[in-house]
C-alpha cells in the first residue's frame, strides 16, 4: 500500500504543479509564486532507484504474489453511479493481474525475467496502477461514510468526479480489455464536465478545508497579487513578500 501511494502521490504533485503553473501564465513563472518549488519536490517524490515504475514493479509483485480476484457487485452501467464505477476500477485489476499472471506461467522460469522487465513491462505498470486506483477508490468511499452529514454532498460528488476522471485517463484499455462498454465509455467525459461545474460554487470551501495559513500561502498569486503588481518590483527584487 505504501508503495502504491508514494508514486501515485508524487505524479499528481506534478501534474497539478505543472498544469497550476500554466494556468497561472506569466504570473507562474515568478520564483515568489513558488511552483518551481513544488515541481521540484514533485521530482523528487517520482524518483526511486532511477524513477516510481522501479517501485510500482514491486507493488505489481507483491500483489501479484497474494492476488485474490476483487468480488465486484454486477450492476447496471451507469456514469452515474459511482459504485458502479469503483466496480469499473476493481474488474480492471482482476483482469490485468490474470492476465499478467498468466503470461507469465506460460514464459515459464526460464524466461521470468526477460517477460517481466522486456515484453510485458507495460502490463507490470498498469497492473499496479489499477491496484493503487482501486486502493483509493476504497478509503474515499470508506472516508465519506464516516464524514460529519454537512460534508457528504460535496466529497460525494468529489468522489463521483474522482472515479470519471480516473476511467477518463484509462478509456482505451478499458474499452479493449472488456471492462467498460463503449456506449457507457462514451458518456464519461460529458458527465465529468457537469461535475466539475456542480463542484465550481464549492470550490473555495474544499480548498480552505485543508486550513493552510497566510504563512504556508506566502506567494503574491495565492495573496493580494494586485498589490504586488501594482509598483515596479524591479523583476523580483524589490519583492515585500
Amino acid at each position: 500500500m505504501c508503495c502504491v501511494i508514494k508514486p501515485l502521490c508524487g505524479w499528481n504533485v506534478e501534474n497539478v504543479s505543472s498544469v497550476s503553473r500554466e494556468r497561472c501564465g506569466g504570473q507562474g513563472y515568478l520564483a515568489a509564486n513558488r511552483f518551481g518549488i513544488f515541481i521540484g519536490l514533485s521530482h523528487a517524490a517520482m524518483t526511486a532507484e532511477g524513477d516510481n515504475s522501479v517501485l510500482m514493479q514491486k507493488v505489481a509483485k507483491e500483489r501479484l504474489s497474494s492476488f485474490k480476484p476483487n468480488k465486484v457487485e454486477k450492476l447496471k452501467p451507469d456514469v452515474n453511479d459511482p459504485k458502479y464505477l469503483h466496480g469499473v476500477l476493481a474488474n480492471s485489476e482482476n483482469v490485468l493481474f490474470m492476465t499478467l499472471g498468466k503470461k507469465l506461467m506460460s514464459a515459464g522460469k526460464e524466461n521470468l525475467f526477460s517477460t517481466w522487465m522486456l515484453q510485458e513491462s507495460d502490463l507490470v505498470q498498469a497492473a499496479a496502477h489499477a491496484y493503487g486506483e482501486r486502493l483509493v477508490s476504497e478509503s474515499f468511499a470508506s472516508v465519506i461514510e464516516s464524514a460529519d452529514d454537512s460534508c457528504k454532498t460535496a466529497l460525494s460528488q468529489l468522489y463521483h468526479l474522482h472515479l470519471l476522471s480516473v476511467i477518463e485517463n484509462n478509456l482505451g484499455p478499458l474499452i479493449l480489455s472488456g471492462v467498460l462498454p463503449a456506449e457507457v465509455a462514451q458518456n464519461i467525459s460529458a458527465r465529468a464536465a457537469d461535475l466539475c461545474r456542480d463542484l465550481t460554487p464549492q470550490a473555495l470551501s474544499l480548498t480552505d478545508a485543508f486550513a493552510m495559513n497566510n504563512e504556508m500561502l506566502s506567494a503574491p498569486i495565492a495573496r493580494d497579487w494586485v498589490k504586488y503588481n501594482v509598483g515596479d518590483n524591479q523583476g523580483e527584487l524589490a519583492c515585500d513578500y
